[in-house]
C-alpha cells in the first residue's frame, strides 16, 4: 500500500468513527450522556419569562434549550407555532434532556398576550393533538405543562364590572363555553351579537382556557404534570369564577396543580424539577411582619397571602417548618420601622438562608427597604429578594431563589460551587436593578420623558432612542449597586440595559460576569 493510500485509508477510518460517534451519541441508552438540560418553551420573551429563568436554571447547574427566537412571540406579535412544534419534535428526543417545560399559552395561542384574544384559541383542539404527539415522542421523560389563565381586561375595575355577581354574565359564560366545546358556530355568532365585543372576548377566552385545561387534565400521563396559573385578577372577576369552576371540574385528577400567579411559575418549575431529581425537600419558615398579615387579600390576587405562600412552597416540593433551612420574610408595610437589619439579626442563624418577598407595593420594590439593604451592605445576609410586579410573582420568585440557594449549599465541588454562585448572584443583581432601581425610581422618569417627547410608553416608535436615555438614567444607580456587590465580595463587571419590547413596563438587565 502506498503512503498516499495509507493516509487515505486512515482518513476514511477516522471519518467513520466520527460519524458513528455523532450517530450513537444521541441514543438514550448511552449512560455517559449527562442529562443536564431542560427543554423550555417560555410563556413569552420578556426577561422574567425567559432570560431570568435561564440564569436561575444555570445557578442550579441546568441549561435550558429554547426554540429559535424568531419562532417565539415578540410583544404583540404572536409566535410561529408550526416552528415551535417542529423544533420540539427533535428536542424532546435528545438523550441529554432530563425534563421538558412547555408553556401551553405559547404553544397553543402564541404567547401570553396572544392568549388574551379568543381568535388565537380557535384551533386549540388541533394544538392539543400536537401536544399529545410531543408527549409521546418524549418517551417517558419528565414533562411539565404550564397553562396560565390570562387576565383579559387590562385594568381591575373592568374585570369587576364584567362580573360584580351578575348572574346574567355567568349564564353567558356557560353558554359560550358549551358552544365552543361543541363547535357550535351558529350559537357563538348569536352570542357574539348579543353582548359588547370586549365582554364576548373575555367570555370566549376564559371559556376556551377552561376547556383546554380540562382536556389536558384528562389526557395526562404519569410522567406529565399540568400546572395552571391564575393571572392578575380580583375576587369578583369572571376570571376568578372560571378558575374556581375549573378547579371543581378537574378535582380528583392526578398531577394537576392550580396556583395563583403567572410570571414566576416557570422559575418555580425549574426549582421543582431540581428538587425532584436530587431528592430534596427544602424547608421554609414564613415570617409575617404583623399579626394578621397572613389573612390579607392583596391587589391583583385571588387568595390570601398565606394561601399563596404555602401553595408555592408546596409546589416546588418544599415544606413549612419552624426549624427551617430557609426563612421567607413577607414585607407588607412601607412604614414598618423595625428595620431589615434588625429583622435579619432576629430570625437568621448560621447556615440559614433569608429571603425578602417585598409586597409592600405592586410593580416595584419598597425604596426605603432596599436603600437600607444597600446602605448596610446586606447583599449576602439577605440571600434572596424580589419586588417584581404582583404579590404572587414576588413570593414565587423568592421561594424559587431560596430553593436554588438551598441546592447550591449542598455542593462540595469548589469549581461547580463558584460557577453556580456566580449565576445566582447575577440573578439577585437583576432583581435589585429591575424591581428597585427601574420600577421604583427610573420608570417614572422614563415615562415622563416619553410623554414630554410625544411618545406612548406602551408603544415606543423609537426604541433605540429610548434605550439610550434609559442607559443614561440607569448608569449611576447601577454603578452604586455594583459597588455594593463588590464590597460584599461579589464581582459584577458591568450591566447592559435595554427595553426588551417596545414598551416601558419592564427592562432587560444583563449582568456582565467574570
Amino acid at each position: 500500500m502506498t503512503m498516499k493510500k495509507f493516509f487515505a485509508f486512515i482518513i476514511v477510518v477516522m471519518m467513520t468513527i466520527i460519524m458513528a460517534s455523532i450517530d450513537t451519541s444521541y441514543k438514550d441508552n448511552l449512560k455517559y450522556v449527562s442529562k443536564d438540560k431542560i427543554v423550555f418553551v417560555p410563556l413569552d420573551t420578556r426577561p422574567v419569562s425567559l432570560q431570568n429563568v435561564d440564569i436561575l436554571a444555570k445557578a442550579g447547574g441546568k441549561e435550558l434549550l429554547v426554540p429559535p427566537m424568531d419562532a417565539l412571540d415578540d410583544y404583540k406579535k404572536k409566535s410561529n407555532q408550526d416552528m415551535i412544534y417542529d423544533w420540539l419534535k427533535g428536542a424532546v428526543e435528545r438523550p441529554d434532556i432530563s425534563a421538558v417545560i412547555i408553556s401551553t399559552n405559547q404553544f397553543i395561542s402564541g404567547g401570553l398576550i396572544a392568549s388574551r384574544s379568543y381568535i388565537n384559541d380557535i384551533n386549540y383542539k388541533e394544538s392539543l393533538e400536537r401536544l399529545k404527539q410531543i408527549m409521546d415522542l418524549a418517551n417517558g421523560k419528565r414533562i411539565v405543562l404550564i397553562s396560565i389563565m390570562p387576565q383579559v381586561s387590562s385594568v381591575l375595575y373592568q374585570q369587576d364590572t364584567i362580573y360584580v355577581q351578575n348572574r346574567a354574565n355567568i349564564d353567558y359564560y356557560k353558554q359560550v363555553k358549551k358552544a365552543i366545546s361543541e363547535n357550535d358556530t351558529k350559537t357563538l355568532e348569536r352570542l357574539k351579537l348579543s353582548m359588547p365585543s370586549y365582554l364576548f372576548n373575555c367570555m370566549a377566552v376564559i371559556a376556551s382556557e377552561a376547556l383546554i385545561n380540562e382536556q389536558m387534565a384528562s389526557d395526562l400521563k404519569p410522567n406529565v404534570t399540568l400546572t395552571i396559573g391564575l393571572d392578575d385578577t380580583t375576587m369578583k372577576s369572571m376570571l376568578k369564577y372560571s378558575y374556581d369552576d375549573l378547579k371543581s371540574s378537574i378535582k380528583g385528577h392526578k398531577n394537576v396543580y392550580m396556583l395563583h400567579g403567572a410570571d414566576e411559575i416557570s422559575m418555580m418549575t425549574v426549582a421543582k424539577i431540581l428538587n425532584e431529581e436530587n431528592g430534596l425537600k427544602p424547608s421554609y419558615k414564613i415570617v409575617y411582619e404583623e399579626s394578621g398579615d397572613e389573612n390579607n387579600y392583596l391587589l391583583f390576587e385571588g387568595g390570601t397571602v398565606k394561601e399563596i405562600t404555602e401553595e408555592k412552597i408546596g409546589y416546588i416540593g418544599g415544606e413549612t417548618s419552624q426549624d427551617a433551612k430557609n426563612i421567607i420574610y413577607i414585607h407588607m408595610h412601607k412604614n414598618y420601622k423595625t428595620g431589615i437589619k434588625n429583622v435579619v439579626s432576629k430570625y437568621k442563624i448560621s447556615g440559614q438562608n433569608f429571603g425578602v418577598a417585598d409586597v409592600a407595593k405592586t410593580n416595584g420594590g419598597d425604596k426605603d427597604l432596599v436603600d437600607e439593604i444597600l446602605k448596610d451592605k446586606l447583599i449576602t445576609s439577605v440571600d434572596a429578594y424580589s419586588g417584581w410586579n404582583t404579590p404572587s410573582n414576588t413570593i414565587g420568585t423568592v421561594v424559587s431563589e431560596l430553593s436554588i440557594k438551598s441546592y447550591i449549599d449542598t455542593k462540595k465541588d469548589k469549581n461547580a460551587l463558584e460557577d453556580m454562585q456566580k449565576y445566582y448572584y447575577a440573578f439577585t443583581f437583576i432583581r435589585y436593578a429591575d424591581d428597585y432601581i427601574y420600577q421604583s425610581i427610573v420608570r417614572d422618569e422614563m415615562q415622563n420623558w416619553a410623554k414630554t417627547n410625544g411618545l406612548n410608553p406602551d408603544n415606543l416608535t423609537n426604541k433605540n432612542e429610548a434605550d439610550d436615555v434609559l442607559k443614561e438614567k440607569m448608569k449611576p444607580y447601577l454603578d452604586t449597586l455594583m459597588s455594593v456587590y463588590a464590597d460584599c465580595g461579589i464581582k459584577i463587571k458591568g450591566a447592559d440595559v435595554e427595553y426588551p419590547w417596545n414598551r416601558m413596563f419592564e427592562i432587560k438587565i444583563a449582568p456582565i460576569l467574570d
